[in-house]
């Protein structure tokens, strides 16, 4: 037998097998790894993953869930980070974006918040080389995920909103004024005699552009919306519904208070998601 080679792993050797698939599925309902931080994640595998040659790793799909529309530069890429590869991507960035470096650069193709709560197919071409990896066995996959400038690419720019809602249903021309994208609010009150708060207090921000001729919000909040209310508070005709305005101080109203106003009112929720999708083929 020959020399043993140095990066060669002794315990396991997988002759048949050139390729290997690697699914990462990190979702925020785990209060562990909200997303909407922009921190690290940390998941452990099913078994552990045995690299037993040299290998190259290749992304071959990246999909989202309530992911940040594409809407201005920061925004228009994912940077996904991999601690276990070795990601030696240099960049030379006339913005100074450090963020970039040792970072894998994914197209977003979150175009409209009409996707939230959907399944979003991002990447510009399949079999994407990430890295090569040495022989190792592998038993957790930690990371992050931001946008180009580093800062949450899931529910909103601000760090404490890591919870993505919609309010659909709203009849056309019953929301009082035109909301701006980012514009924040310090509460939510409703349901009979519109006096109700949700308890306790929540804050959070819109996530796009709405008119008043709007049938769905989009908004993040900091904390979840329980079933409770839910029924108190976003149910047809039991009250006018109300966003604080903290920025411009101008209240967001959606009239509410006779039933049969929004028959379709339903309130949607959905935790930020990401799957990726890499293949390890080794080098023979």
């Amino acid at each position: 037998m020959g020399d043993f080679d140095v990066f060669q792993n002794s315990g396991y050797t997988n002759k048949r097998n050139r390729k290997r698939t690697l699914i990462v599925d990190v979702s925020d309902s785990n209060a562990d790894n909200h997303l909407g931080g922009g921190t690290e994640f940390k998941i452990d595998l099913f078994e552990p993953l045995v690299i037993d040659k040299h290998s190259e790793v290749y992304l071959d799909n990246f999909l989202s869930f309530n992911s940040n529309i594409g809407q201005t530069p920061a925004t228009s890429a994912f940077l996904l980070k991999i601690n276990e590869f070795n990601m030696n991507s240099n960049v030379a960035s006339s913005a100074n974006n450090g963020n970039i470096f040792n970072s894998l650069v994914i197209p977003n193709e979150h175009k409209s918040v009409t996707n939230n709560h959907s399944a979003v197919v991002h990447k510009g071409k399949k079999f994407n080389y990430v890295c090569d990896i040495n022989p190792q066995k592998i038993h957790s996959i930690s990371g992050k995920v931001t946008d180009l400038s580093g800062n949450p690419i899931f529910h909103g720019i601000h760090r404490a909103n890591t919870y993505t809602y919609s309010l659909t249903g709203i009849t056309s021309g019953n929301i009082n004024r035109l909301i701006l994208s980012g514009e924040t609010f310090g509460g939510i009150t409703g349901g009979a005699g519109a006096g109700a708060a949700l308890n306790p207090a929540i804050s959070g921000a819109f996530l796009a552009t709405h008119l008043d001729t709007a049938t769905t919000l989009h908004f993040s909040t900091n904390r979840p919306i329980s079933n409770p209310e839910i029924n108190a508070n976003f149910r047809d005709g039991i009250g006018n519904i109300r966003f604080t305005g903290t920025g411009t101080g101008v209240n967001i109203v959606i009239t509410n208070g006779v039933a049969g106003n929004n028959p379709n009112l339903h309130l949607v929720n959905e935790p930020g998601r990401f799957i990726a999708e890499f293949s390890i083929v080794s080098r023979e």
